[in-house]
């Protein structure tokens, strides 16, 4: 059994968050405060589709407002995580989402997979991992609930779920605009929304959102700052509330997102590459600078391009004691990437050592995708019952998705005995996969006694895919494209329904004291993985067995919790333990064993413990401070190895300090935070290990009194720390014939952390 290791920093946020708890419970039972003393605002939330405070909700939510994000300039869902802890975001080297909750997620490299953390963009159901990363601006809230919730929120909602809330028009003209400007590595930013009442009953708002930013690693062959991002977002909602009991809510939304190049590198973890190689390819360490070259791409670096469309329109109806909610959506995306797979300077190496002559090649992947889905939930609900409150719905979805990836690996005379031809040769999965599912749900909330309150509900979902997926290979015929990665055509269906559920029991310990206890069971659909090496040239076969389907995947989740309000309102303490069991784990990863390596898919059985603790204290009417820890161990029952992008520790301490400066009718606000994540490995067999990561952030500003003007000064990352977000291999074997081994001992790509960032911003509110 492993041991388990505190840091300094672990330490630090434990002891103080335990310490705010302990001095919190004395302090509870002996306050003397005054009903003057400052409060904790109330947050509400809809995360379970009601209206609900953040304390009452009998799981683990954070809920994230549209201020702070401002404040930190958060861009995309990717930097948001760092304002969750259990959350870990990052960026595969073609945009497959790493995202973990409590060390759990959906792999990264097959993009045919569902996702186990669902996303709803205002109630809309976004199905497809890809969207995730579309352009985020102008939000009322988000919130991220953990754990099982599959009875109101639907499948692929097993290990939780993201709902981003956007703002709504107000009933009088108003706007804001904010402009920023970013002082370390480049780049402008601008975002603005205009309030238009049309009538008394019916206003519209409009947001848009612009972006372009250098980034952060300088590429020396090519001179770009990478990763360099330029998105534009528009979004114009109406609201429309013809009467006291319907209220109607459209909205539309477009993204463009350009991203030239990326902050993968190559690192030499053992010094295989000598002083004169390294003046052939360039450095070979994790740091700011980079030398990469694909000549068939874009300004030869790595190109995405993602256009994302939504519509969704929400009518909700009063019918005397129950509300009838209609949510219909509407949404298409299409991509074009391109991929530098070798992540530098690769050059062929047997020709260099056997001649002295250099020359240069690119492996590279072109991958086309274009998406649509439409999805339509009917649903119930009552209205505040004495004796029990009830919601029952039906959910439709379908979704279209056409996929091409070209994989062209160019690598020369490896291995040397082999003409060539092993790493060599072009080839594509060209996958197109359509999905029908239909749902039921029910769910009530029994008041048993004042006190104590049972919850329970039941799902039942039938889902059916069909699939066409076909390998061809490139006009050069090569071991590679026909024995190694075997052509291959192919009509294939999965179809599968499953019952899933929760049941909580929340009882009133006291006024200011709930305490909880849960399970949930959910589910997460298989079908076919487009990126299964298929080496039976028949994918309707296991991934087992060298084909590429894969099992549903099956999720049980228990917790107990406590959510506790003390000193009077002014602090919020919140506990949880839980226990998260998957039976069939869809897992693809990166597999070193020996001298081989290749990209293993498979059903595997694992599970994640652990236990949470967040805390918000307002100390003064001007001084706030939070903190937050999470310990998850997530680790493969067969074997007890960790699981990839699961550090087992993370957490954040901070402040909020606000005083008014009487003297020129404006006040100051300033927030630093301390945010801390353990050390993890990005694929399985616990290879490709990263770093721990500690950052510092702050902010301090200047706002009027009356809330027109705002000036912000925005530091992230302050100390520059460095640690890996992702790691895996070069799809090329770099390195292999100077004598670097397979795996991460040898030559590995990485991807550092988001460098310091230092950006001024200035907001104007206008009526």
């Amino acid at each position: 059994m492993k041991k388990m290791k505190l840091n300094k920093i672990t330490t630090a946020l434990i002891t103080g968050l335990v310490g705010c708890a302990i001095t919190s419970i004395n302090a509870q039972t002996t306050s003397s405060q005054t009903s003057n003393s400052p409060t904790l605002e109330v947050i509400e939330i809809t995360s379970q589709k009601r209206v609900q405070t953040l304390q009452e909700v009998p799981a683990t939510v954070t809920a994230v407002s549209g201020a702070l994000l401002d404040e930190y300039g958060i861009d995309d869902l990717f930097e948001m995580a760092d304002l969750v802890p259990g959350m870990v975001f990052s960026r595969a080297p073609d945009d497959g989402l790493a995202l973990t909750l409590r060390g759990l997620g959906t792999p990264a490299r097959t993009q045919s997979f569902d996702q186990s953390v669902a996303l709803f963009q205002d109630g809309m159901f976004v199905g497809k991992g890809r969207m995730y990363s579309a352009a985020f601006f102008d939000v009322e809230r988000i919130e991220v609930i953990k754990g099982t919730q599959s009875t109101l929120l639907g499948k692929n909602t097993s290990l939780g779920a993201i709902s981003v809330i956007s703002k709504k028009p107000s009933d009088v003209f108003e706007g804001n605009i904010k402009v920023g400007r970013e002082f370390e590595n480049g780049g402008w930013s601008v975002d603005g929304g205009l309030d238009i009442p049309l009538a008394d009953n019916f206003s519209v708002r409009v947001a848009g959102h612009y972006i372009d930013q250098n980034g952060w690693v300088e590429n020396l062959a090519t001179g770009r700052d990478v990763p360099e991002d330029n998105d534009t977002g528009l979004r114009i909602t109406a609201l429309y509330e013809p009467s006291d009991s319907l209220t109607i809510t459209g909205v539309y939304q477009r993204s463009d997102s350009e991203r030239i190049g990326n902050g993968y590198q190559f690192v030499d973890n053992g010094n295989y590459f000598s002083d004169e190689v390294l003046g052939i390819i360039g450095e070979a360490q994790l740091d700011d600078t980079k030398t990469a070259v694909c000549s068939q791409c874009p300004n030869q670096e790595s190109y995405h391009d993602t256009s994302v469309d939504t519509y969704n329109v929400t009518v909700e109806k009063s019918l005397e004691d129950v509300t009838l909610t209609s949510i219909t959506s509407y949404a298409n995306y299409d991509i074009e990437f391109y991929d530098d797979f070798d992540f530098g300077n690769a050059f062929d190496e047997f020709t260099y050592v056997t001649t002295g002559q250099v020359d240069y090649y690119s492996t590279y992947f072109k991958r086309g995708e274009s998406y649509n889905q439409f999805s339509q939930e009917l649903r119930l609900a009552s209205e505040e019952r004495d004796d029990f409150d009830y919601m029952m719905g039906l959910f439709y979805f379908k979704s279209d998705w056409d996929s091409l990836e070209e994989q062209f690996f160019n690598t020369p005379n490896f291995p040397p005995d082999n003409a060539g031809q092993l790493f060599n040769g072009s080839f594509g999965n060209d996958f197109k996969q359509k999905t029908d599912t239909i749902s039921a749900f029910i769910q009530a909330d029994m008041y048993i006694t004042d006190k104590l309150t049972v919850s329970g509900g039941l799902r039942y979902t039938d889902e059916n895919k069909d699939v066409q997926f076909d390998r061809t290979p490139g006009e050069l015929s090569t071991l590679w494209n026909t024995v190694v990665n075997p052509p291959f055509e192919s009509e294939l269906n999965f179809q599968d329904s499953f019952l899933n559920g929760n049941v909580s029991a929340k009882y009133d310990w006291s006024k200011n004291t709930v305490v909880y206890a849960s399970y949930g069971l959910g589910s997460k659909t298989g079908g076919f993985a487009e990126s299964a090496e298929v080496i039976s040239a028949d994918p309707s076969l296991n991934v087992e067995d060298g084909g590429a389907r894969v099992a549903t995947e099956e999720t049980s989740t228990y917790e107990l919790g406590s959510k506790m309000v003390l000193l009077d309102n002014s602090m919020n303490l919140n506990l949880a333990l839980f226990y998260t069991d998957i039976d069939d784990f869809q897992e693809t990863s990166f597999f070193v064993t020996g001298g081989s390596a290749a990209f293993l898919t498979q059903n595997t059985d694992v599970e994640s413990k652990g236990f949470e603790i967040d805390s918000k204290w307002q100390i003064t009417d001007d001084v706030q401070l939070s903190g937050a820890v999470t310990f998850a161990d997530s680790t493969h029952k067969d074997d007890g190895s960790d699981l990839a992008q699961a550090p087992k520790w993370t957490g954040n301490i901070g402040y909020l300090y606000t005083t008014e400066l009487e003297a020129w009718d404006m006040h100051m606000r300033s927030s630093g935070f301390v945010r801390y994540r353990d050390s993890m490995v990005s694929q399985i067999n616990e290879t490709y290990p990263s770093d721990s990561l500690t950052t510092l952030d702050f902010t301090l500003g200047l706002f009027s009194n009356d809330d027109t003007w705002e000036v912000m000064l925005v530091a992230q990352n302050v100390t520059n720390e460095r640690a890996s977000d992702f790691s895996g291999p070069p799809a090329a074997p770099i390195g292999a014939i100077l004598g670097a081994p397979t795996g991460d001992q040898g030559i590995t790509s990485e991807t550092l952390n988001i460098q310091r960032t230092v950006k001024l911003q200035v907001s104007y509110h206008f009526y």
